[in-house]
């Protein structure tokens, strides 16, 4: 079955459990949720997702991520602000990032240790085959590896 239609079921699920309960839905944020959720297991896959991404949990860091990102920033109007980060935006930004950072790391890790397992190639360990390769003009490190997926 694939990840779109899996994904799918799992909200159709959902959203016939909420009607049978007369629980409302709040279908913008489940729509979002979706595609997010079909993004991430595409490229990472269904086992990092329910995997121990934070003490928060892999959505509740991502939506703090997006959420952060579409803030206002008072520093987009008035630059010279930037360095006394008066919202406070820049410190909860490099939090969310070290977070990332540091799941991005434990994924390239256990794809390096488990790459003789016979299984099916995902996205990351096609990029890992990169890694230090001289058939580019590129070079890939694990942060192009790193900021692949956090892009995907």
């Amino acid at each position: 079955m694939s990840t779109r239609k899996e994904e799918l079921d799992l909200l159709i699920d959902y959203i016939k459990d909420a009607s049978r309960e007369r629980v409302a839905v709040d279908l913008s944020a489940k729509v979002s949720s979706l595609s997010a959720d079909i993004s991430c297991r595409m490229v990472l896959g269904k086992k990092y997702l329910e995997k121990e991404f934070d003490e928060k949990g892999f959505k509740p860091v991502t939506h703090e991520a997006m959420r952060l990102a579409a803030s206002f920033n008072l520093v987009d109007y008035i630059p010279p602000l930037a360095p006394l980060d008066l919202q406070g935006l820049t410190k909860r930004m490099k939090a969310v990032g070290k977070v990332f950072d540091d799941f991005f790391e434990k994924i390239i890790d256990e794809h390096i240790q488990f790459k003789d397992e016979n299984r099916t190639k995902d996205f990351v360990d096609v990029m890992l085959d990169f890694l230090g390769s001289e058939e580019t003009a590129y070079r890939i490190g694990r942060d192009n590896i790193k900021a692949i997926i956090l892009d995907s």
